[in-house]
């Protein structure tokens, strides 16, 4: 098939990590499909771009094309009006209808990723030109935008005109199908993992390259350095609880850097801040670990925790929606209540005793995130999509269960 795939988030020169699974879930698909991926960038008309809400900043970069991708990446300008999402999925859908009808050879489908503004615009943009859309719903459009009355009206109508939608994580499936009169066209598939780079490797060269103490327990965090994610919790429970031995290594930026900077100086070395890191140093640190620790308070489909798991490495995690079912009590991880320090701590303590098998949790973590299954599931949804539009369908072939 050829496929449009609409999103406002992708990695760009300047910003390397950003959605890296959506480069990587098109480059799976470019393997079987011919992929266009479109990226609009934000303009707003004698304004800098540096100038705009942090959404849109980040997003700018010219260089898109020096960026690493095997997929034709198309990067338009459009009119950003800063936190007016309906104007911007109006100028999105212009982008998208001018897109379908300039092509040499029609799309046969075009996939959205968040309900909104991108999911809004992907409806809107095909409309009446008899190509179906699938739209993926990823975290926030969930489990925030549908308990805001307006954001909910807006969600409801992406859900109910869009072919097929597809929510990242079980915990979606319900509240996508109360937005929707045809339930059967929710599919729940996960993010996927890099298996060619996270996978299990040895640990104590994995210590050597990044500098990291060997023959301790390592706790490992990555990520953004905000509470919501947890990461407070994880240094208070770290310094109250850890075995004397062990290390915490954190690993992101955000505002809490500077309080655990100050926290590293008086930590005598078992308290390791690192920066913002690489997709590929990411699994090198997973690499060089014990475990990978994530309570966060809320969550869509965290792609860190599948990695992990891929490398081998047990996660401790809060016990929420999004991480519970990811995680096997004692097999691949600990779960723990969120924002419960001293469960946490606990959790910490005991699981550098426990024997954990690394080769059978990266194996079924494998089969179960690898980009070639998560892949193929999606194509799956593409071709339900097309076989319904074609037949003018208007009940939906039930959607091939979660693993």
């Amino acid at each position: 098939m050829r496929v449009l795939v609409l999103t406002e988030s992708f990695p760009t020169s300047a910003n390397p990590s950003r959605s890296v699974f959506i480069r990587e879930q098109v480059e799976a698909l470019s393997r079987e499909h011919t992929v266009t991926v479109l990226f609009p960038r934000p303009a707003l008309p004698g304004l800098p771009t540096s100038r705009l809400e942090g959404r849109a900043s980040v997003m700018d970069n010219s260089a898109i094309g020096q960026w690493r991708t095997t997929v034709d990446v198309k990067c338009p300008k459009y009119l950003y009006v800063p936190r007016h999402r309906g104007i911007r999925a109006r100028q999105l859908a212009k982008i998208v209808h001018r897109t379908l009808l300039s092509t040499k050879e029609p799309y046969d489908i075009v996939h959205a990723h968040w309900l909104a503004p991108a999911g809004v615009a992907a409806v809107k943009g095909a409309n009446g030109l008899n190509i179906p859309v699938v739209v993926t719903a990823h975290a926030g459009d969930v489990y925030r935008d549908i308990n805001h009355a307006q954001h909910a009206r807006v969600a409801t109508q992406v859900v109910r005109q869009a072919s097929r939608i597809i929510g990242v994580a079980e915990y979606f499936r319900e509240p996508l199908c109360q937005l929707c009169l045809t339930p059967d066209k929710i599919s729940v598939i996960p993010n996927g993992v890099d298996i060619g780079i996270f996978t299990p490797a040895g640990r104590e060269e994995a210590r050597t390259e990044l500098k990291l103490p060997a023959g301790v327990p390592l706790y490992l965090y990555i990520g953004d350095l905000v509470k919501g994610k947890g990461v407070a919790d994880v240094v208070d429970a770290f310094f109250a609880y850890a075995p004397p031995a062990a290390v915490l290594v954190v690993a992101g930026s955000g505002p809490l850097w500077m309080q655990f900077a100050q926290r590293v100086a008086l930590a005598d070395g078992r308290f390791i801040l690192r920066g913002l890191q690489s997709h590929d140093m990411v699994a090198r640190y997973l690499t060089a670990a014990d475990c990978f620790v994530l309570p966060s308070y809320a969550e869509g489909n965290p792609v860190t925790v599948l990695e992990s798991l891929c490398c081998g490495r047990p996660v401790i995690g809060s016990s929420i929606p999004a991480i519970a079912p990811l995680i096997e009590e004692g097999k691949s991880g600990l779960l723990v209540p969120p924002g419960n320090t001293a469960a946490l701590g606990q959790a910490m303590r005991i699981l550098p005793a426990m024997n954990w098998d690394a080769a059978a949790i990266a194996r079924q973590a494998a089969g179960r995130y690898g980009w070639p299954t998560v892949a193929a599931r999606i194509s799956e949804v593409y071709a339900q999509a097309v076989a319904e539009m074609r037949a003018g369908l208007s009940v939906s072939v039930p959607a091939t269960p979660a693993p």
